[in-house]
């Protein structure tokens, strides 16, 4: 309620100045639930881990009159195409030497396309990594545990370690982690 309460004051300010067609909105989580209270739902994991339950997050644009309202994208996006986008939205140049990480999302947004906007998502946390392709993800939670292979898609809460069946997609994975 407290989060509805603020968000709504800050729209409202928006529209008393005119500027809610000239803003590009951003709403996102920065990382899942903590440990112990909190509760990801079917998800696995918690904050500080990069099982689905610590990185997938709620992820929400808006910009009046731009924007379509009520799209829903499902293709995975990520924090770092937020600069991307608002340079696109800005009238700038998006960078396409690699000096920027994200993608301009304003093309999925808009409707000019329903490509995915990435080929891989790739995450990395102390000794952690994962890297996401389509619904495929691989999982090296721990440097003493092999890499884990899950199917999103029908697994979203990654219970059921396809590595052994999947050594072909395993190592195509981790060759693009690589």
């Amino acid at each position: 309620a407290q989060m509805d309460d603020v968000i709504g004051r800050v729209m409202a300010r928006l529209r008393e100045r005119g500027l809610e067609e000239n803003t590009l909105i951003f709403f996102l989580g920065d990382n899942g639930g903590p440990g112990g209270a909190a509760s990801n739902g079917p998800l696995r994991g918690t904050k500080w881990t990069l099982w689905e339950g610590g990185i997938r997050v709620p992820f929400v644009a808006a910009w009046k009159g731009h924007i379509p309202p009520g799209q829903v994208v499902t293709q995975p996006v990520i924090q770092l195409d937020i600069q991307a986008t608002a340079v696109s939205a800005g009238g700038g140049t998006v960078p396409t030497d690699g000096t920027l990480d994200g993608v301009n999302l304003l093309p999925r947004l808009i409707g000019q396309t329903d490509a995915a906007p990435h080929d891989a998502l790739y995450w990395r946390f102390g000794i952690q990594y994962a890297i996401r392709q389509g619904d495929w993800k691989l999982v090296k939670p721990h440097v003493n545990d092999p890499p884990r292979l899950f199917h999103l898609a029908q697994d979203i809460g990654e219970q059921n370690d396809l590595a052994a069946q999947e050594p072909d997609r395993v190592k195509q994975l981790q060759t693009l982690w690589d």
